[in-house]
């Protein structure tokens, strides 16, 4: 059998949606440069940001993919960006392929599993300057990047406070 291929990059411009929700996931996306955001929008409209995407990371919906189901995110650019498109059949076909690409997604994956754990014991237990702490650890390239509102809206605060708590912390060091 032919080794599964990864699809050649393709510029994404911000705003350019991926991934919307009730779509069955055909691609999960590694990203070259740029970023992505995978979010859900709760009954009142109000967007949560589940993920971002920057440079190096892997940003897709597993559960639509794997299990044919419709997606409950939505992944949209936020940045102008270049993205390999992997097809879903790469995690299904695990024999047929490269030994190095499998290494790389596998670690990629690993660390993406991490994070969300993280992410999920932080907002169970943390303070949102614990919260914000972690958002620069997690994404260090994505601090200056980012508007105030998608970074607010990671951690579950509003960009007032965010803009308050940041003001705090720089007082502080």
């Amino acid at each position: 059998m032919d080794n599964i291929k990864i699809s050649k990059t393709k510029k994404v411009l911000k705003g350019e949606r991926l991934l919307s929700f009730g779509d069955i996931a055909k691609f999960a996306h590694k990203v070259e440069s740029g970023c992505l955001k995978s979010y859900v929008i709760d009954n009142t409209g109000k967007e949560h940001i589940l993920q971002f995407a920057p440079e190096g990371w892997l940003i897709g919906d597993m559960d639509s993919s794997t299990n044919k189901k419709p997606s409950v995110v939505f992944i949209d650019a936020i940045e102008d960006s270049e993205v390999s498109f992997i097809p879903t059949s790469f995690f299904e076909d695990f024999h047929s392929i490269e030994k190095g690409l499998l290494t790389e997604m596998s670690i990629k994956l690993r660390n993406n599993l991490i994070a969300t754990n993280k992410r999920i014991i932080s907002l169970l237990s943390a303070t949102a300057k614990e919260r914000y702490i972690e958002f620069t650890q997690t994404y260090p390239t994505l601090v200056q990047r980012l508007p105030l509102k998608l970074i607010a809206s990671y951690i579950g605060i509003t960009p007032e406070y965010l803009s308050d708590l940041r003001r705090k912390i720089a007082k502080q060091k």
